[in-house]
């Protein structure tokens, strides 16, 4: 049933894939349409140079010749005539300029600097013109037929040299539509291939999956097994098997936080077995972990609510965190687990205070605020341990602040 299961998925896969590359492949085919359409616009629109050529023949004919017409009819002034001519040589020599910078064909050369010489010509001439219209005396007539005749001039030059632009780009165009051809042809083989590989490989693949699934599968469960193994292990006391200081650490951090956010109280303890190292020069270091064991079941069998948690910190020291409890009932756990193991009645004739085994508790209880520490509250619960200690051991020592 998995394998089967598993068998549909990839067949969708399959089809997902040869759907994409399909959807590629019509993608492709319309963006090679748009370079086409762009090639035209290109070489037959008003992104060439020759929208720079007609304005520098407009400029001739509007800015430069109109005015000195309009001059030999008294219809502009003398200064007004020389400014616009002025202006007009400016215009022209830019548009020529920009013309300039684009790429130019070596064959192409040729008609270009013809066409610069008839521009430089044509500007010392209407340098010339504006000298004459600019002197008072006008020694020398001003020819308009001349003037006709250095316009028509230059506009066949021009011309000659659009007529050039446009072949150029016809031929241009034409290589360029053989290419796309070319690589639309390409295009669907490639497409054409690559589902053909991919369905192959598909297939292919389809044999070899029911022959590992049921190996990958035990594999899998066996990795979980072992994981979980090595999870617990790493947050678990060997000897005892309470939790660790390397998951008190973790729990530590994430339960108080978590009362910070939710403004409950944080309750810590520390124990520590009275006069342990008595014990063990008494009984042995056997003995002494047996000790630790029993200890550690009381602990277990004390704190079963989902929010105890009971941990060795090392030696003969142990933690307990309690969440989602009062600070009253927390006290009393206290209590109890001292009285606990109380109960238990190992000999012990190395303690200084009874015969039997029993420990020390610190504690401390209270709501978290932002400015608060972190390691206070262990210092708290470790100074009261201290003060158990102080004031007999076999005792608890709380503190409450909320």
């Amino acid at each position: 049933m998995e394998s089967l299961k598993l068998k549909s998925k990839l067949l969708y896969l399959l089809l997902i894939i040869g759907f994409g590359l399909v959807i590629v492949g019509f993608v492709g085919y319309l963006n090679i349409q748009n370079i086409k359409r762009n090639i035209d616009t290109l070489y037959f629109g008003s992104l060439i140079p020759l929208s720079e050529l007609n304005s520098i023949t407009e400029t001739y004919n509007n800015d430069l010749a109109s005015p000195i017409y309009r001059w030999s009819n008294q219809l502009l002034s003398d200064e007004q005539t020389s400014n616009n001519i002025s202006l007009g040589i400016e215009r022209v020599n830019q548009l020529w300029t920009s013309y300039l910078s684009h790429e130019k064909r070596p064959e192409e050369m040729a008609y270009v600097d013809y066409t610069e010489t008839q521009i430089q010509n044509l500007e010392r001439y209407f340098g010339e013109v504006r000298s004459i219209i600019n002197n008072p005396d006008r020694t020398h007539p001003l020819s308009l037929t001349v003037l006709d005749e250095n316009i028509r001039l230059i506009h066949d030059t021009i011309h000659q040299l659009i007529a050039y632009e446009n072949a150029a780009a016809r031929y241009e165009h034409s290589i360029l539509l053989a290419e796309y051809e070319n690589a639309l042809k390409q295009l669907i083989f490639f497409l054409g291939v690559i589902l053909a590989l991919v369905m192959g490989l598909a297939w292919k693949i389809f044999a070899q999956i029911e022959l590992q699934q049921h190996q990958l599968m035990e594999s899998t469960e066996t990795l979980k097994h072992l994981n979980l193994k090595l999870e617990q292990a790493s947050y678990t006391d060997s000897l005892t098997s309470l939790f660790n200081r390397r998951y008190f650490n973790i729990v530590y951090e994430r339960e108080f936080k978590r009362a910070l956010r939710s403004n409950k109280p944080f309750v810590f303890m520390m124990l520590d077995i009275d006069f342990f190292k008595q014990y063990n020069d008494t009984y042995g270091h056997l003995q002494g972990d047996a000790a630790l064991q029993a200890v550690a079941k009381v602990l277990r069998s004390t704190l079963q609510r989902p929010g105890d948690y009971p941990f060795r910190l090392g030696g003969e020291e142990f933690g307990i965190i309690l969440t989602d409890s009062d600070c009253k009932n927390a006290r009393m756990m206290g209590e109890r687990v001292r009285s606990n193991i109380e109960s238990l009645k190992i000999e012990h004739n190395g303690s200084k205070i009874l015969p039997i085994l029993s420990i020390s508790i610190g504690g401390i209880c209270i709501t978290p605020t932002a400015h608060m520490g972190e390691d206070a509250l262990i210092h708290t619960a470790d100074t009261n341990l201290y003060a158990a200690k102080e004031r007999g051991r076999n005792q608890v020592v709380f503190t409450t602040k909320l």
